[in-house]
């Protein structure tokens, strides 16, 4: 006979768990894995992302009913769905424990639904937020979009989120990528957009997320897409000794005009952010070509558009151009100043116009540590454990350790005292936990894994996952505070318990 009781998160809100407001709360301090090097002063640098992030909320943001568009410039009715893929990371990366932005994450969502065309994605350029002014698609807004959506899943817990990714995912393979891999730069472009590129459009960071969400297709993301642009980004990158990626190339990465301008300025921040997420060698390579360019160049001085092959300065002396080449330093430890001198350049910058602004605003959460991948940030074993890597991972999205509190057979136990108990027939010690400040000291037995999951239902990290026969302390420093649950799996039992992490 079994003594154990079933029980959801709406079991738990009975006992007193209050929910958290986010999962992953700004400022979020990743290290990215050692992968990068990242800002010397990142709490100074978080606070200056909030303040360039206000003046972007005041004057970007317009909300009307249940949508919300990002408007091209202050005061303007122009909108874009560059700016909706943007909207929409911000929106994720910027809340915190004080304020979650999940309702004007939904608004510019709703925004992309209403303004979609036959293709399922949404016309790339509207004005007064109901005016459809083209019917064509363009990637680089959809692919933001759906990428915001996957991590939307894991900052707020919702699980609508992932199954409109992967709608989108699905509608940008069949409409805007070739069978071969190559992006297209929409869905209208016809003949030319099988031989026109846009290489910043594609982003490689992106791919092991679409492959983990839409696993139908998971070679094409993972493997055929990420391979056929990556050598546009390289063909483009070898052209020149800047290693600067062009505006447009031909399907094989040859130069259209030799411009580092404002379309390829997303390129860097796109493969920067593939070595942050995944140690992408192949994204590495490119960015260390670049950054010994850049690492000679004043911050000062730094100026688009630039001629690729010369590297000749342009006259406009703004955030795109300083914060985007900028992504490039995190590839060598030997940049650290200039990654630094670079960063503070743009925030002496002020405010700015939409283009500039966003980008200052995406390029320095990057360099920061405050964009990390949200799919694997809380899936790790805690490093002073012995386990071994942990059976289900947060970068499956069909993976239990996503509906932690998903078991059919659970015990709640606030306070855990080591009682017997009886499941499948079988008499054993229950394991127990307890909270002394930053450290959680559990007495575990045999194979066992112990989850860190917050109110939304979501891993925020593994603590353990391995055989353990006694006591073990895990460190839960970085942690955010908050009221989390512990589930404890060990030999057919899942213990749930509430701890309030201070």
């Amino acid at each position: 006979m079994k003594c154990l009781a079933k029980i959801g998160l709406a079991g738990l809100f009975a006992f007193g768990l209050s929910q958290a407001t986010v999962n992953f709360p700004f400022p979020q301090n990743s290290d990215c894995d050692g992968n990068a090097t990242l800002l010397s002063d990142k709490a100074k640098a978080a606070e200056d992302l909030k303040k360039q992030f206000a003046y972007w909320m005041k004057d970007m943001y317009n909300e009307q009913g249940d949508v919300a568009g990002v408007r091209s410039n202050p005061g303007s009715n122009e909108y874009f769905s560059e700016g909706v893929g943007y909207g929409m990371l911000l929106m994720v990366y910027f809340s915190d424990n004080t304020t979650s932005y999940q309702s004007q994450f939904d608004k510019i969502w709703n925004f992309y639904k209403k303004m979609e065309n036959e293709h399922g994605l949404m016309v790339w350029k509207v004005t007064e937020l109901a005016n459809k002014q083209d019917k064509g698609a363009a990637l680089d807004g959809d692919i933001d979009a759906a990428a915001a959506l996957v991590m939307a899943y894991y900052q707020f817990g919702d699980e609508k989120y992932l199954t409109e990714a992967k709608t989108l995912i699905q509608s940008m393979k069949k409409y805007e990528f070739e069978e071969n891999g190559l992006h297209l730069p929409g869905d209208t472009w016809g003949d030319a957009g099988y031989n026109r590129k846009n290489p910043g459009y594609f982003d490689p960071a992106y791919m092991p997320l679409f492959a983990a969400v839409d696993k139908d297709n998971a070679d094409f993301w993972s493997s055929k897409a990420y391979d056929a642009n990556m050598k546009l980004y390289e063909a483009s990158s070898n052209e020149v000794s800047t290693g600067l990626i062009d505006d447009w190339t031909n399907k094989d990465g040859k130069s259209e005009d030799d411009q580092y301008s404002y379309d390829a300025s997303r390129a860097p921040w796109r493969n920067a952010k593939a070595v942050c997420w995944h140690g992408d060698k192949r994204a590495l390579a490119i960015d260390q070509k670049i950054g010994k360019w850049v690492s000679t160049k004043s911050a000062s001085q730094m100026s688009g558009p630039i001629g690729r092959s010369g590297g000749n300065l342009g006259s406009d002396h703004n955030s795109t151009f300083i914060t985007s080449v900028m992504t490039s330093l995190i590839s060598d430890p030997s940049y650290q100043s200039k990654l630094d001198e670079y960063w503070a350049e743009a925030v002496s910058l002020g405010d700015e116009n939409y283009f500039n602004q966003s980008l200052k605003l995406l390029n320095g959460l990057l360099v920061s540590g405050n964009m990390p991948n949200l799919m694997t940030a809380g899936d790790k074993p805690a490093s002073s454990s012995s386990a071994e890597q942990p059976a289900s991972s947060a970068s499956d999205p069909t993976s239990s350790a996503l509906n932690p509190l998903q078991s059919s057979s659970s015990v709640f136990n606030p306070e855990s005292s080591g009682a017997l108990v009886i499941a499948d027939g079988n008499v054993q010690t229950l394991p127990t936990l307890k909270l002394s400040g930053r450290t959680l000291e559990m007495n575990l037995f045999g194979a066992s894994r112990v989850d860190l999951i917050s109110a939304t239902g979501c891993v925020v990290k593994t603590l353990w996952n391995g055989h353990a026969a006694g006591s073990v302390s895990v460190s839960l420093q970085g942690i955010p505070s908050g009221i989390y649950v512990a589930k404890v799996s060990t030999a057919g039992v899942n213990l749930l318990q509430k701890l309030n992490i201070r």
